[in-house]
């Protein structure tokens, strides 16, 4: 069991990692192009992202992560191995998906119902999503980043 601990570890680590940096395009590269565009541009980028991104890569990444950490926590624990790193970023994982199923999946809700052929809602729509959803997004990216630091170690 000891055996398995680093692996499964390692592999927590990594979709960590591909997780926080998926994070981090968004972070530095995404937002920061659509801040710049027309408030329907925006909106209609992000409900397109909004549909297409619920694909097997990134529900292998956004469940995986916690999931596989939890899972190296349970083995650490059991092999009696050291488990503080994996603890912190078992946790800092969790902590990304209940910051994204409490703030940006509501935001990204009431995004998708603006009225594209509305332009006061589509003002609206932005300036209700917009700054909250990258506050947000950036302590997910975080926890993500740190947690998969914590697993890497």
């Amino acid at each position: 069991m000891t055996n398995v601990v680093p692996a499964v570890t390692l592999l927590a680590g990594v979709l960590s990692a591909l997780l926080a940096g998926f994070y981090l395009a968004f972070s530095v590269v995404i937002m920061p192009s659509l801040a710049r565009l027309p408030d329907r541009v925006l909106v209609s980028v992000m409900q397109t992202v909004n549909r297409v991104i619920v694909r097997p890569a990134f529900v292998v990444l956004f469940l995986g992560a916690p999931g596989v950490a939890v899972v190296a926590l349970v083995l650490a624990l059991v092999a009696g191995a050291p488990v503080i790193a994996i603890l912190v970023g078992a946790v800092l994982q969790i902590a990304s998906i209940v910051t994204t199923m409490a703030v940006n999946i509501p935001l990204n809700t009431a995004l998708d119902r603006a009225d594209p052929d509305d332009a006061g809602d589509i003002v609206r729509a932005r300036e209700a999503f917009e700054r909250p959803w990258v506050r947000a997004h950036l302590v997910r990216t975080a926890f993500t980043t740190v947690g998969a630091v914590a697993l890497l170690l």
